[in-house]
């Protein structure tokens, strides 16, 4: 329990001391001015201020149950704002993954498309250099009006990498 809890638990019981006191006191102040009761009916109506005590005691008890309820809403809204701001900020570490991972895959991407054209550049290179090969010269004639486009491609995406690692 902290300070506000322990001051307002005082408060209370404070409370309901000053109510009993006020209670016995009017005993005191009643029978000071009508004097003792003569019969036991105007004695039953003098203690009949102890209704008033309870209620008293009662509506004192109703303000301290709104007071704590007031106290635990309010520590329930602190605990909600925290909650959302944690979840914020997952929610950001979370965006910030996310756009990690599609840049890996960008990399990956452009990486295995680096690896393909790399190997459709070696192959004519490949092909015209063996002899067993030579007869699909027609194939190789055809990959090497694609030789230059390749390579172009190829530089273009060693430029793209180059630049993602920057």
């Amino acid at each position: 329990m902290n300070k506000n809890g322990k001051s307002l638990t005082t408060v209370m019981i404070l409370l309901f001391f000053i109510i009993t006191i006020v209670w016995f006191g009017s005993y005191y102040f009643i029978s000071s001015i009508f004097g003792n009761p003569q019969n036991p009916g105007d004695a039953g109506n003098l203690f009949s201020a102890v209704g008033a005590l309870f209620s008293g005691w009662a509506f004192c008890g109703v303000l301290w149950a709104i007071l704590l309820q007031r106290k635990a809403l309010n520590l329930q809204h602190e605990d909600l704002k925290a909650t959302l701001e944690e979840i914020k900020q997952s929610r950001e570490a979370h965006q910030e993954s996310v756009e990690a991972l599609q840049a890996q895959h960008e990399m990956t991407r452009l990486r295995t498309r680096a690896s393909i054209l790399k190997t459709l550049i070696e192959t004519p290179l490949q092909v015209d250099s063996n002899t067993f090969l030579s007869s699909f010269s027609q194939a190789v004639i055809e990959q090497r009006d694609e030789f230059k486009q390749n390579v172009d491609e190829l530089r273009s995406l060693e430029r793209m990498l180059r630049k993602e690692k920057e």
